[in-house]
């Protein structure tokens, strides 16, 4: 989108001397006495919010947005986007009389002239809006405008020299462009380092920030950072000698696009929250909690970038990831020990980054495979004991609906987990191979509500856990209001592989239903129980 982002003050400004032009194709000065007004007491009085990206080492600065320019062959700046604001400013500083930089339009010479020479009590502008707005400031107090000038700060986006600046102007306007709250925080760090440095940390940001691929792109594999044996080492089966011979045989293969589980704005959070406990997993707010939780501290505001790489190189060694065909790859190798790529998943659809927290924090030490699998299931039976808190499993369970989908997941998890101890006609082996944890958002009843009164439930009964499949809100819509046989029936798909299985747990709670066997409640409580005891067997189980 941009070439460069920077921060400034209005002194900087002065320092640079720049000189802005508006272009043709932006409006006129529409700012009335209201918005002036407001500008001035909300600097003069803000509080922090999470729009607040101001002077880091001064509370009391005051951010006033993004500003988009595009530099010209003589020196000039083309206005994009923020000509109420800084027209606003240059008027106010000229009343108080300080310099800070130049501005006016490229197609209005005679009000350029009065630009130069303000008559605030008399103007003589052509814009009548201009004459408005310069005679309530004649009205205002300049010591109080000055002492809010100094407050003012905001970032800049110069746009690169190939980029139409119509076009682009048109999109913001459209609300199809917003600089990013990651932009904004790049700009702020790289604000604090020096020109050689800020350069070498740009590019750092620029590889982090790119998700879709990763950071060491054709040869991914961690040199420096992590000394050890790598993850796929680790996971794959492949020989000693062909491991080699694949190491040491050229690279030519082109840059692989993925599909992260994270966002950067997502992944900044995280990487703070490891450096700063503290820290909230709330990227919404992230300028906010980053102003108030690194860059208040000095040596994680100093050392972010460096950390963030190299989370970032964790992040891609331990970290799975989808290719655009969806497969499964860590490391940009296809996934080949599944329990590992299971219990991440087991996190990943739920939408849940509190685990990559703890995970990244110690990935690079734990060693084999089945360290880092029970790692992650000490890191999920922690969230299952504050999910449950002080509550009763049991309660939580037998909800119908209001059921938390995580016990959904738990549980299929540990059934493929456990699978041939529950599964064991071979007719469901291709289920097993199969089968991945996936997102789904719908909670079927398989005794269908229409029909709570028969079969021994009611009203109560017919919410009860074992009566309840967590599958996808179209596969739900299909089974809905269906006899329980006729279900048992469309679910066959997912049994001889036509379908990847949605829920191994609808699976198993119909695998001795019949037309001679009909589902009913007592089908339900004993499949709910043992479903519930294999939730408290986990739950109590010592890694």
């Amino acid at each position: 989108m941009s070439e460069l982002i920077k921060k400034y003050n209005l002194d900087n400004l002065a320092e640079k001397n720049f000189n802005f032009k508006i272009p043709f194709f932006q409006r006129e000065y529409s700012w009335d006495e209201e918005d002036v007004e407001n500008l001035i007491n909300d600097a003069l009085g803000h509080s922090l919010d999470e729009n607040d990206v101001s002077n880091l080492d001064d509370e009391s600065s005051y951010y006033i947005g993004n500003i988009v320019v595009k530099e010209q062959k003589d020196g000039e700046l083309m206005l994009i986007d923020g000509q109420q604001r800084l027209m606003t400013l240059y008027l106010l500083a000229k009343f108080t009389g300080l310099k800070f930089y130049k501005i006016g339009y490229l197609v209005d010479d005679e009000d350029n002239e009065n630009l130069k020479n303000i008559d605030f009590k008399n103007p003589n502008f052509k814009m009548q809006s201009l004459n408005e707005i310069c005679k309530f400031i004649y009205r205002q107090d300049s010591d109080k405008i000055e002492k809010m000038l100094k407050k003012i700060y905001f970032t800049m986006t110069t746009l690169d020299e190939n980029m139409d600046e119509k076009h682009y102007f048109e999109a913001i306007n459209l609300n199809k462009i917003q600089l990013r709250k990651s932009d904004i925080l790049k700009a702020l760090f790289l604000n604090k380092a020096d020109e050689c440095e800020s350069e070498n940390l740009a590019k750092i940001w620029e590889k982090c920030e790119d998700m879709e691929h990763y950071y060491d792109d054709k040869n991914p594999n961690i040199t420096g950072l992590i000394e050890q044996v790598s993850i796929n080492d680790i996971l794959d089966s492949t020989d000693a000698d062909e491991k080699e011979n694949q190491k040491n045989s050229p690279d030519n293969s082109e840059v692989l696009e993925v599909k992260s589980i994270v966002d950067f704005e997502e992944f900044l959070a995280i990487v703070a929250k490891i450096l700063n406990e503290k820290m909230p997993l709330d990227p919404e707010n992230l300028i906010k909690n980053f102003k108030e939780y690194i860059f208040n501290e000095k040596e994680l505001n100093k050392n972010f970038i460096t950390e963030l790489e190299k989370y970032r190189k964790l992040f891609d060694e331990y970290v799975f990831k989808r290719d655009l065909k969806n497969s499964y790859l860590i490391n940009e190798k296809e996934v080949s020990n599944k329990p590992y790529l299971m219990i991440q998943l087991l996190f990943e659809v739920q939408s849940s980054n509190e685990w990559l927290v703890e995970y990244l924090k110690e990935c690079e030490t734990l060693g084999d495979a089945n360290k880092h699998i029970s790692k992650l299931e000490e890191i999920d039976k922690e969230r299952m004991q504050a999910l449950i808190k002080d509550k009763n499993l049991e309660d939580l369970l037998d909800q119908g609906t209001d059921t938390p989908h995580y016990f959904f997941y738990k549980l299929d998890y540990l059934l493929w987990k456990n699978f041939d101890n529950y599964f064991k006609d071979e007719k469901y082996q291709t289920v097993k191979e199969r089968y991945y944890l996936t997102r789904l958002n719908s909670i079927e009843h398989i005794q269908p509500q229409s029909k709570r009164n028969e079969n021994g439930f009611n009203e109560d009964a017919i919410h009860n856990f074992g009566n309840l499949a967590l599958i996808s809100g179209g596969k739900n819509s299909s089974l809905s209001g269906q006899i329980v046989v006729k279900k048992k029936v469309d679910i066959q798909d997912w049994i001889n592989g036509k379908q990847r299985a949605q829920s191994l747990k609808m699976i198993l709670a119909l695998d001795s239903v019949s037309i001679e066997d009909p589902w009913d409640f007592e089908k339900a409580k004993n499949h709910g129980d043992e479903m519930k005891k294999l939730l408290f067997k986990d739950l109590e189980n010592n890694n």
